[in-house]
């Protein structure tokens, strides 16, 4: 609202909250599971040995942890801040 004093939060709205009983696998998560045999068996193919097939997707696997976590912390500290921000001294 124009003129107001008071500050708005940017909020997002998530689509369908999930339940603990729910089993469901998502699209993206049956994605990343897919990927990794798909890629292995693509690479067998073109020639590379076992053992690099091994290393790389261990180390893709590794990279998106981390990225998954990095993401994951970055979005509760945001939350911290936010909340730190609106709570009067």
């Amino acid at each position: 609202m124009p003129g107001s004093s008071t500050p708005t939060l940017i909020t997002s709205a998530t689509g369908h909250p999930r339940s603990a009983s729910d089993t469901r696998l998502s699209p993206a998560t049956l994605g990343l599971i897919a990927v990794f045999p798909v890629l292995g068996t693509v690479l067998t193919l073109a020639g590379l040995d076992l053992g690099a097939i091994l290393q790389l997707l261990a180390s893709c696997a590794a990279l998106g942890a981390v990225t998954a976590g990095v993401v994951a912390g970055g979005r509760r500290l945001a939350a911290l801040f936010s909340s730190a921000m609106n709570t009067p001294q």
